[in-house]
């Protein structure tokens, strides 16, 4: 592999060693993680903010940011922030539970203690159940005041875990590419949209961000070399061109599970087709033999198939074929012109865009029934989608606003559509695992 200069990139440097920057936290208290109550009902929990004079806008923010990051989950309802006042501060008898449970809040509560000094925050929270009442556990948290919002998505993550049994999405990034000038430049923000930052600065044309499975690097399609050629940053800031096979055409890249190959679209052969790359060996193999066009690979979870676009047959469509390259067959059957599949992260669902009465909405193949459900209708399109790793949202691309594209994202059923950028037109999100 080519190392380029990591000292003409800090930014890039910054933004990704971000990504890896723990925030410290202890841990104690009993464990009820899977406590979900059936019938899909939402989990009701109480967040009273704490007050602490002389920085209570950082207590208030992290506070909010923790029910943003419990409402987006679709597992909890965070009771109404102004019933609090009713519920008295716990005294020698313990937390007033009853009152706690009077004004809507059926499951728990939590208590948070938020020093911040010397311009570093010490946080305790303690989660308490109204059922038993009792402190089932308590965490403290540690950092600087910068990573506020990293503290608190890291709150919000255990507590989702706790009571899921599952990862929480408050802690992962998504990225994306925007305009900048005349070119094209990788973009990070939080999941939620907030702190956008520049990832490359290469004054040319980048495509496609794609995470790694651990999310310790990002893989894209750049023009930094005047030729198009899939790069990858780390955690440490280094920036390495991979050997792919070269072509006037390299694009989508897509990472098998286990990190140690990539799928990706290349021209060299004359025709654009489907190439995968083994980074421990360095080797290429061509996966498709095709007159049409093979392109937008993605390697299923299992690490078994890839599904991709082809218009083999007139029309692109999306596909299905082995790893190395045989049982080729078709999925998609609507539409007249269908691209960009994403595996969901069980792999039991592949989305993508479809084009329906001239503009593109975004579709959901269920693999088992062969069913698709259509999530998003309305003007403009509506494109390359990509899963969240708790496979309880999409993020996406669209242009159904003012015309001008920008990143969203929605619950897996479309339902609850937010969008996250604005100004200048973006491109091809992936949220990283």
């Amino acid at each position: 592999m080519q190392r380029l200069n990591p000292t003409r990139l800090p930014a890039v440097l910054l933004a990704l060693c971000a990504i890896a920057a723990p925030a410290v936290a202890q841990d104690d208290g009993a464990d009820i993680r899977g406590k979900i109550r059936g019938g899909g009902e939402a989990i009701k929990i109480g967040l009273p903010t704490p007050t602490t004079p002389g920085h209570q806008s950082t207590v208030e923010e992290i506070v909010q940011t923790i029910r943003d990051d419990l409402s987006f989950s679709g597992w909890f309802q965070v009771v109404d922030p102004s019933l609090y006042r009713l519920v008295k501060q716990p005294d020698s008898a313990g937390e007033p539970f009853a009152t706690w449970e009077s004004i809507g809040v059926d499951d728990g509560f939590v208590r948070f203690e938020i020093k911040v000094v010397d311009g570093r925050i010490d946080l305790t929270a303690r989660l308490y159940d109204v059922k038993s009442q009792s402190l089932i556990r308590a965490w403290r948290y540690g950092g600087s005041v910068e990573l506020r919002r990293r503290v608190a998505h890291t709150v919000s993550d255990e507590i989702i875990l706790n009571y899921t049994g599952r990862k929480g999405v408050a802690m992962t990034r998504i990225a994306f590419v925007s305009k900048h000038g005349e070119g094209k430049e990788v973009y990070l923000m939080d999941y939620d949209g907030a702190r956008v930052r520049r990832l490359t600065t290469s004054d040319t044309i980048n495509l496609s961000p794609a995470w790694s499975p651990d999310a310790d690097e990002l893989a894209w399609v750049s023009w930094h070399k005047r030729q198009p050629g899939v790069f990858l940053m780390n955690t440490k800031g280094e920036l390495l061109n991979l050997p792919t096979v070269g072509g006037e055409l390299s694009s989508a890249p897509d990472w098998a599970p286990d990190g140690t190959k990539l799928a990706y679209t290349s021209d060299v052969d004359g025709n654009t087709e489907i190439y995968l790359l083994d980074r421990t060996t360095g080797k290429n193999t061509r996966l498709t033999h095709h007159g049409g066009i093979d392109t937008a690979p993605a390697i299923s979870p299992n690490g078994r198939e890839i599904a991709f676009t082809s218009d083999r047959t007139g029309r692109p469509h999306i596909y299905l074929m082995g790893i190395d390259g045989l049982n080729v067959r078709r999925i998609s059957w609507d539409g007249v012109y269908n691209d960009s599949p994403a595996w969901s992260p069980d792999g039991s669902k592949l989305a993508y865009a479809s084009r329906i009465e001239g503009v593109f909405q975004i579709m959901v193949l269920d693999n088992e029934t062969k069913k698709t459900t259509r999530l998003t209708f309305g003007r403009g399109n509506n494109e390359n989608p990509r899963w969240s790793r708790d496979g309880r949202h999409l993020v996406f691309a669209s242009n159904r606003g003012n015309g001008r594209y920008a990143i969203y994202t929605m619950r897996a059923d479309g339902s609850q559509v937010k969008q996250l950028t604005t100004g200048r037109d973006s491109y091809t999100p992936d949220w990283s695992r």
